[in-house]
């Protein structure tokens, strides 16, 4: 039938649209969705763990961003595999490991354990996530490419929705264990969604093109930046951070110079010259930085400062989750008629505001002081998503597809877990050891007081605010990406 279908095709005409598109998208959804709600939902969980297993946030932080490191580190290379295996058996592939990792984590006996599993699980994301933007991009037009993704970013704010207010309630009910069940039954969902609908598509690279050495680098040179942070919330600026970043920028300079001399890279590096995909993914990567220490912080603060139980400080995020999805639908609706170019910058500009406004929060903040930085977040979100993956994209040869979503993806999820780091080491060095093992370990209901309140407090303002700062070299990198190009065919 496509043979047919291609014959009838006249010169100069667009292909005709996959007729099961949606359906392809619905599959693809489950699985972004169950990977963004697995990196918020244990957020909410760290004051029970703190209580069960008697460690404080410079511990327990790695529990979430282990899992964010490693979906990171193993895009890339899961973008090259499904262009070698193709994209059905990579995310199949990937929700398996999730479905597998669900069950171990909500077994875990230890801390360390638990962290142990979390890579293996954030491996499996990895695979599932390298490859979602790009079926989109391969299966919709460029006229509906806009409405799919703004459909992803809306999937997006509903995995943030559920994984903080479904994850509350059962952390009230049940306890921090069954969340990995929630993760557990929406993977094998997802797992029976990819098995059925997705298609598989002949290979385009022989068995061999896989480049491991490229592989190995990039994992090197992603993971500098996390060490790094972790030295400096502990000794400071010293000899050792030093030499880990440069040995992180001496792997980036490897990397290149073996992938310009490889027939087959893990990394195309001529995508780079497309102005809209090298500053579209940029900007999504400090879209990431500065947005996730909402989510971060905020759930704590609701917790530790104001006294909220686990639910009801999910439930406060809510307003940003349905403001960035309406949104979301809305830029789609618009069509080509505003260029990404103004609509990501705008969105970056009030992410950034809406950061400064969560940096005035005091001991006994109102909720209406709570609620208009995230309307602005939400806005952000909304107004930044859609035309920013699509006009990132929509450059992009179709056999390259699967890389440049893989080093997009890369980009977001790298800003995500930088993101979450930084303002997790700047709450725990705020606090101080013995003061983040204290407070993070309290009772359900406890609020914090005195030194502690204190320095809870100065150390979220300063995350909030350098969070704001990165939010504004995020819009300036957006602003400078030039007009949207056409799509490549």
């Amino acid at each position: 039938m496509d043979q047919v279908n291609a014959a009838a095709q006249r010169p100069g005409e667009a292909p005709p649209a996959n007729p099961d598109r949606w359906w392809t998208l619905a599959a693809v959804e489950c699985g972004n969705f169950v990977v963004y709600m697995d990196g918020f939902i244990v957020t909410l969980a760290l004051p029970a763990m703190a209580r069960q297993f008697g460690v404080g946030l410079p511990v327990l932080k790695w529990v979430i961003v282990a899992y964010l490191l490693t979906v990171t580190v193993t895009l890339l290379p899961a973008g090259r595999l499904a262009d070698i295996w193709g994209r059905r058996r990579i995310v199949v592939i990937g929700m398996g490991v999730l479905v597998v990792t669900s069950v171990l984590c909500a077994l875990a006996p230890t801390v360390e354990i638990l962290i142990g599993f979390r890579v293996l699980q954030g491996v499996g994301g990895g695979l599932v996530l390298a490859n979602v933007m790009a079926e989109i991009t391969a299966v919709f037009p460029k006229q509906e490419r806009r409405k799919a993704m703004a459909v992803n970013a809306s999937i997006l704010a509903l995995a943030q929705v559920t994984g903080l207010v479904l994850g509350g309630l059962l952390i009230g009910q049940f306890g921090w264990r069954s969340l990995f069940l929630v993760i557990l039954t929406v993977s094998l969902a997802g797992l029976i969604l990819s098995l059925w609908i997705l298609k598989a598509r002949p290979r385009s690279q022989d068995r061999t093109a896989m480049d491991w050495t490229g592989a190995v680098l990039a994992v090197v040179a992603t993971s500098a930046p996390f060490l790094v942070i972790e030295q400096l919330s502990q000794d400071g600026l010293n000899p050792a951070s030093v030499a880990i970043l440069m040995g992180g920028a001496a792997a980036l300079a490897l990397f290149v110079g073996v992938e310009q001399r490889l027939a087959k890279p893990l990394l195309t590096l001529s995508l780079f010259r497309s102005r809209a995909f090298s500053f579209g993914s940029v900007a999504a990567a400090f879209y990431f930085v500065a947005a996730v220490a909402c989510y971060f912080l905020l759930p704590l603060y609701a917790q530790l400062v104001l006294g909220r139980t686990p639910v009801m400080s999910g439930v406060l995020i809510v307003p940003l989750s349905l403001v960035l999805t309406a949104t979301s639908l809305t830029v789609s609706s618009l069509g080509d008629r505003v260029g990404a170019r103004t609509l990501s910058t705008a969105g970056m500009l009030c992410v950034s505001a809406g950061l400064v406004g969560l940096s005035w929060l005091g001991a006994d903040a109102a909720v209406a002081s709570i609620i208009w930085p995230l309307v602005l977040l939400g806005m952000g979100g909304g107004l930044f998503h859609p035309p920013n993956n699509s006009a990132t994209l929509n450059t992009v040869p179709a056999q390259h597809l699967s890389v440049a979503n893989g080093f997009l993806s890369m980009a977001r999820n790298f800003g995500q877990a930088i993101g979450t780091a930084l303002a997790a080491s700047l709450l725990a060095h705020g606090l101080g050891a013995a003061g983040a093992d204290a407070t993070l370990a309290g009772e359900v209901g406890a609020r914090l007081g005195g030194s502690q309140l204190e320095a809870f407090l100065g150390a979220q303002q300063l995350a909030f605010r350098l969070a704001a700062a990165l939010g504004l070299v995020g819009a300036l990198i957006s602003v400078s990406r030039g007009a949207e190009a056409p799509a490549a065919q």
